[in-house]
């Protein structure tokens, strides 16, 4: 089990590898090694300690092993490192609350635009979800794609031709075709940075 707090990756020369896996890279510390007379070499014996986290690889998220390998590792770090770090953390949690956030909301407006595809948002659904995607558009404005993400604009009210006051805005449809790139960019940017 994976703590949900960040660390520097130990420095010990020789003893510190990485492990790919499912797309997360693993931090092994070598605990020993053991002549194997049968196979004439060398057995390393490693244990996982933590899973790098790739937006900043000189830090991971420790497990069991490293707090019983690494008891007072914590105690080495400067207070500016800790700082960094709880901050790093801060915004993590932020960034996976609004991700989390985001997924509601899609689902909803997804059901919603099988049922109503052709029905234009009202102005408070549309402030709350510019309240999601604006910090999500902040987040991945320098990857790929960030800049076709945009806002939802509110709906205004016109004057048709038979002076009547028709609402003029986005459809449940038209919102979800937006939704559906911030989805996908949404997806890869927290695959690659918020990887927990």
């Amino acid at each position: 089990m994976f703590i949900n707090w960040p660390v520097k990756v130990p420095e010990v020369p020789g003893k510190i590898t990485f492990k790919k896996r499912n797309g997360d890279s693993y931090v092994q510390f070598e605990t020993g090694r053991r002549y194997c007379p049968d196979r004439k070499y060398t057995l390393v014996d490693r244990k996982v300690i933590g899973v790098q986290i790739p937006a900043k690889p000189e830090y991971m998220l420790p497990n069991e092993n490293y707090i019983r390998l690494f008891p007072k590792e914590e105690e080495k770090m400067t207070e500016n490192e800790k700082e960094l770090l709880m901050e790093f953390q801060d915004e993590r949690e932020k960034g996976l609350m609004i991700r989390d956030f985001f997924e509601h909301m899609f689902y909803e407006l997804q059901f919603q635009s099988r049922r109503h595809p052709d029905t234009v948002l009202n102005g408070f659904k549309v402030r709350k979800l510019n309240q999601i995607l604006e910090p999500l558009q902040e987040m991945m404005k320098n990857e790929p794609g960030g800049e076709f993400l945009e806002l939802i604009p509110e709906p205004v009210k016109e004057e048709n031709e038979d002076g009547e006051t028709v609402t003029i805005g986005m459809t449940y449809s038209d919102v979800m075709m937006i939704l559906t790139q911030y989805r996908s960019a949404e997806s890869e940017f927290f695959l690659k940075a918020m990887r927990a």
